[in-house]
């Protein structure tokens, strides 16, 4: 209905509001309530609990939670099979044998003592950030037997930098093609408030190491005092930015223009330098996914919510082309070579698209009961003998992992291997991919842990830093970056530390999991010797 067309969740959630609402925003609008609730009781998994609150209650007894505090302890005692008394432990405090005592048996609680107090046991200064994974990453930062800590691979990842530039959730987040720029890495963030922020991300020493001798960008003499190493800067902020929240994100080829597609039913063409505006187009509806098409930069196609994909030429205007599909598609993703399109609809289908002389419809597939958020395209790995394959997020709690037949290199179908559980009922959750150690399935999680899939050995592991649900996530396309972003607007980069050389001289330290003072365009770095390193370009 009209009269609901922004609701707002700092206000109170009253019967009328609710009734006034399409059926679909009103489990919407209740879950932001009960889940901001949830979290001030149990952290830790307040994403399940809603989630399982919502499946099981109506909109009435879920309402009346709201306003009945004793009612609402005891039905999250009631999931979490813990006495409502039973305070939530705080990492932080000692462990002693009254608290111990007043706790559930539980193995799972039991785990989560272990896990947090592993580092405060042995007389170790490992800080809670530190989880042991691996083969996630290549090492580009050297480690010293201090930041080790604890028995541990060869390297291992860790959280490295944390930034904020306001309270609203990070919904998108995208790394530059590193095709321009030797010294550093771009990273575009779109939030759900409209606003994009594109951060420059220097590389260490020992990625520079890693790259070829002769870059073949066209800024190799770039300047890079020692105080900007290991540093981020703001690069630049889009200006006039969109009303609603950001849902795509995509630098072209050349990393010198991004496109940003939004709910407020336009999509934007940006010089990423400067942050103006070259373009900007305007659509009927909300658009929940935009892709630059590959074989021509010139190009963008857009899905708007009411089930078309439109073709538009972003120099002039030009609509190219209209396909209708038959339900909103909310991700879109092309293969490595340009040829295919994959469409996710919110009804849990992947459209299989031809992209030669403009899109053309092959094959389709029914994937999920839950809508499609994210698609993340892997090419085939022949040293693996493993097919390229997609990553998708689905609102059912899973990421299907698929492979595409394509025998003589012509795409005939969709075969769904396996399905790894992540929480995942109420947000856009985005997933993304890193080709090391066999290679990995990354993605965010509504239990506000990073989840880790290994595709080689079918390995779970999990990152545990953010105090809310993760939204997003992105791996740079060198393997050394993963960043993580939330929905209360943090982004954290993570890094693998390699302990097996001798450790460099500057001097790193881990990032204080527990440090949440503060907002403005907020950075945390864990360089010693960067204390004047962090500023806006």
């Amino acid at each position: 209905p009209a009269a609901v067309p922004h609701w707002d969740p700092s206000q109170p959630l009253t019967a009328d509001v609710l009734a006034a609402a399409p059926p679909l925003m009103q489990k919407q609008m209740l879950g932001e309530k009960i889940f901001s609730k949830v979290h001030k009781l149990h952290p830790e998994r307040s994403g399940k609990i809603t989630g399982m609150m919502l499946k099981a209650l109506d909109n009435a007894e879920l309402l009346g939670l709201l306003d009945d505090q004793s009612a609402l302890e005891r039905k999250v005692a009631e999931a979490t099979n813990a006495p409502a008394a039973v305070p939530n432990l705080d990492p932080s405090q000692p462990l002693t044998a009254d608290v111990l005592a007043a706790a559930p048996p539980g193995p799972e609680l039991n785990t989560e003592l272990n896990t947090e107090q592993a580092g405060k046991s042995g007389g170790s200064n490992t800080p809670q950030s530190v989880q042991l994974t691996e083969g996630v990453l290549k090492p580009s930062l050297k480690g010293s037997s201090y930041m080790r800590g604890i028995v541990a691979p060869s390297a291992d990842l860790r959280a490295v930098y944390q930034l904020q530039d306001s309270e609203s959730a990070v919904v998108c987040i995208c790394f530059g093609q590193e095709r321009l720029h030797k010294q550093y890495i771009l990273l575009a963030a779109g939030s759900k408030d409209g606003t994009v922020v594109i951060y420059r991300c220097y590389r260490t020493q020992e990625e520079l190491a890693m790259m070829e001798v002769d870059f073949a960008g066209g800024s190799q003499d770039e300047p890079s005092p020692s105080e900007q190493r290991d540093a981020i800067v703001t690069h630049s902020r889009l200006g006039g930015h969109h009303s609603r929240s950001i849902t795509s994100i995509v630098f072209n080829l050349l990393e010198d223009q991004l496109v940003t597609a939004s709910l407020d039913k336009s999509f934007g063409l940006w010089q990423v330098d400067t942050g103006e505006k070259l373009k900007c187009f305007t659509d009927n509806s909300p658009l929940p996914a935009a892709a630059f098409l590959p074989v021509n930069p010139d190009v963008v196609v857009a899905a708007n919510s009411k089930g078309k994909l439109k073709l538009v030429n972003v120099k002039n205007g030009l609509v190219l082309q209209t396909l209708r599909v038959e339900t909103e598609v909310r991700a879109l993703k092309f293969d490595d070579t340009g040829a295919f399109l994959f469409a996710g609809t919110k009804n849990g289908s992947i459209h299989v698209l031809e992209s030669s002389e403009g899109l053309k419809f092959k094959f389709k597939i029914r994937l999920a009961r839950g809508g499609v958020t994210c698609i993340t395209f892997v090419p085939a790995r022949p040293e693996q003998n493993m097919p390229a394959s997609l990553l998708v997020n689905t609102s059912d709690s899973s990421v299907a992992i698929i492979d595409c037949e394509a025998p003589q290199g012509i795409l005939t179908n969709l075969t769904l291997r396996n399905r790894v559980k992540v929480a995942q009922t109420l947000l856009p959750l985005k997933c993304c991919f890193s080709p090391s150690g066999g290679g990995h399935l990354i993605s965010g999680s509504e239990d506000r842990e990073v989840h880790i899939y290994n595709l080689h050995t079918n390995k779970v592991q999990h990152l545990k830093h953010h105090v809310v649900p993760v939204v997003a996530v992105a791996v740079n396309q060198q393997d050394t970056l993963l960043a993580s972003a939330d929905s209360v607007g943090r982004i954290v980069l993570w890094r693998r530390l390699d302990f097996v050389t001798s450790p460099s001289s500057s001097g790193f330290q881990l990032l204080d999991e527990r440090d949440s003072s503060g907002l403005g365009v907020q950075f945390h770095l864990v360089a010693q010797l960067a204390s004047g390193a962090i500023r806006d370009s």
